[in-house]
């Protein structure tokens, strides 16, 4: 009977599964139906050697990772404490009492049993009264006073050892729905770990071009602070030649404060920035960090593949899919309350009685037990109420996470073209500045061309050099953004190895 009902298990197992591939099918948007590959980790195509080792430290020393793998083991030793219920139960007794003795005859047949002992003493009495007027030997009459009697103690004990065994027979397959259920929990928990780790994968790597950007931010203010200051020489060499004015002069000076005043900012956020990466990493904020050499050439945009896979390679959809399956076995485990349970006991062993000495006696037993349940105070009915409705809970969180899974697929698909598009934008931007402000200073020095020109060249230059700096980042943010949102099977190198 209960194979036939893991077997019914097993395969309402598959079916929440495909129920789920076919409602993200008719949900999403995206997709090329072919098989991408994602069994190999997002960074190792950015080619950042420097990425790869806070991603690993991150691995090994998150303290949200450390908990979920923690989350794990409690999860197991649940299974294990469930599994126990199906097995028997050995255990081996050793019991010892000691009781006063006149306790030991007092019970309904002895408490009012009336004393012959004065009877039978007055009967002695008289027969040797008789022997002694016949003149017979009184030496031969029948001793009614019993004779010299042994004094009993005053307690004695009774002990035993037992060698134990109970075993509750699951005919009803309430204790194995109750043990695939945490089962299905214990899976639910590791693809929660494995959402976790991917999660953080994608969260460092954020961090580490926000730290990345913030480091070429603080390099870009200080170059630009060091031209503004030698177009100031500039500015103030014509002057003396008599080629500019004095107001050429106190404008170039403000760009020289304006531009200088970046300077503590791109301090400031360089500070944040190598603190958050260091926190998601699980140290201190001032902890040292790896040295960043510019940003990673980005290869093609992974593939979308057919969208039903997204709910195989989405760890937090099979977590939620895996719930709904335990949810399920709950549900089915509540009802297999309403049936009677059955025991089966055994013992063996050897009983003890002390008084002056000790008498002992081998003993052993066999037994069953099936109690009917009649009335609980409505607790099982509750308790079958309650599972329904935490099966409709965890059905409802899984199309939820599912939708919007969809939803982050398609956004980061979004993302990507846009940020790829802008990047391509803001170097052409990037290279005309650079190339105006040549230009500029040229035709100035040249007297060619008034110093407006010239400033609203330096000021174009250094707009665009500090929105490449944006635009490189998004990019970067984006090809993250949308590895995170694909998902992927795979594992850290040290969960590859057998």
């Amino acid at each position: 009977m209960n194979l036939l009902l893991i077997c019914s298990i097993a395969m309402a197992g598959g079916t929440a599964t495909e129920d789920t591939k076919a409602w993200v099918s008719s949900l999403a948007q995206y997709g090329d139906d072919t098989r991408a590959s994602r069994n190999t980790p997002w960074w190792t195509g950015f080619e950042d050697p420097s990425l790869t080792i806070v991603i690993q430290t991150g691995l090994q020393q998150n303290p949200g990772l450390e908990a979920a793998n923690l989350r794990i083991a409690l999860a197991s030793a649940a299974r294990w404490q469930s599994l126990s219920g199906l097995l028997p139960q050995v255990s081996f007794e050793a019991a010892t009492q000691q009781s006063p003795t006149d306790a030991a005859g007092l019970s309904p047949y002895t408490a009012n049993a009336p004393d012959y002992s004065e009877a039978f003493q007055s009967i002695g009495t008289l027969l040797a009264d008789v022997a002694r007027a016949t003149g017979t030997d009184p030496s031969g009459l029948p001793d009614f006073s019993g004779g010299q009697q042994t004094a009993i103690p005053d307690t004695y004990r009774q002990s035993s050892t037992m060698l134990k065994s109970m075993w509750a027979i699951d005919i009803f397959g309430r204790q194995t729905l109750r043990t695939l259920a945490s089962s299905k929990n214990l899976q639910a928990t590791r693809l929660g770990r494995d959402a976790t780790m991917r999660g953080l994968t994608g969260q460092i790597g954020a961090a580490w071009y926000d730290l990345v950007a913030a480091r070429e931010q603080h390099q870009v203010v200080k170059r630009q602070v060091q031209t503004a200051q030698n177009m100031l020489e500039v500015v103030q060499l014509r002057y003396e030649q008599g080629g500019g004015s004095a107001l050429d002069v106190l404008q170039q000076r403000q760009q020289l404060a304006a531009t200088a005043a970046l300077a503590p900012l791109a301090k400031a956020s360089l500070k944040l920035a190598h603190g958050r990466l260091a926190v998601a990493l699980g140290q201190p904020p001032s902890a040292d960090l790896p040295p960043s050499k510019g940003w990673p050439i980005l290869g093609p945009a992974p593939t979308a593949g057919d969208p039903a896979q997204l709910v195989d390679d989405r760890a937090d959809i099979q977590a939620a899919v895996r719930k709904l399956e335990r949810t399920s076995l709950e549900r089915a485990a509540s009802f297999s309350a309403l049936a009677p349970p059955l025991i089966l006991t055994g013992q063996i062993g050897r009983q003890y009685l002390t008084f002056d000495e000790t008498d002992s006696v081998d003993t052993w037993g066999l037994g069953a037990v099936m109690t009917v349940p009649i009335f609980a105070g409505g607790r099982t009915h509750a308790g079958i109420k309650a599972a329904r409705v935490a099966r409709d809970i965890a059905n409802i969180e899984l199309r939820a996470i599912a939708l919007d899974a969809v939803n982050q697929v398609e956004s980061a698909f979004a993302i990507e073209l846009a940020a790829a598009a802008t990047l391509n934008a803001r170097r052409t931007q990037a290279t005309a500045a650079q190339h105006a402000l040549n230009e500029s200073r040229t035709h100035y020095v040249q007297g060619l061309a008034p110093y407006v020109s010239l400033l609203a060249a330096l000021g174009a230059n250094q707009g665009a050099e500090l929105a490449l700096l944006d635009a490189e980042r998004a990019r970067v943010q984006a090809r993250i953004q949308l590895h995170t949102a694909l998902g992927g099977r795979w594992r850290p190198q040290s969960e590859n190895s057998p």
